[in-house]
């Protein structure tokens, strides 16, 4: 295995260096304040902070997307309900017609009320969880 990761890096190593003979780096001119680098130091500097620049941004949106995805994620639960509730809302004020499919939605929710509200009558712990 360190005989694969040696010569993986060695040959790397020339890649980079033909690459470095491959590339026209003659023409380059990166200014950096009041001073021009030209020729190979201006391509080598040019390409780090190109580099360092994407580099840095990959950090940023990768942070900003975990940041975002937890605060979505709770937002998004919410987001959900609200819109279960619009719709269900908006279903029954569109059309008496739908009213036969809510029926059922509305029987099982009483239902499941009642059965709480005897188990706490009862000094039974209902099934459902509760603070402390």
């Amino acid at each position: 295995m360190k005989k694969v990761l040696a010569l993986t890096l060695l040959l790397f190593f020339c890649g980079m260096v033909a690459a470095w003979f491959v590339i026209d780096a003659n023409d380059v001119l990166v200014t950096v304040g009041d001073e021009d680098f030209d020729g190979p130091l201006g391509a080598l500097i040019g390409t780090v902070v190109a580099g360092g620049v994407f580099a840095i941004l990959a950090v940023v949106m990768t942070l900003v997307a975990v940041i975002m995805g937890f605060v979505m994620a709770g937002v998004g639960v919410l987001v959900v309900l609200c819109l279960a509730f619009a719709a269900v809302v908006s279903i029954a004020a569109v059309s008496p017609l739908f009213l036969p499919v809510l029926i059922p939605f509305a029987i099982y929710w009483w239902l499941k009320r009642r059965d709480s509200r005897k188990a706490a009558a009862a000094g039974r712990p209902a099934l459902e969880h509760s603070p402390a």
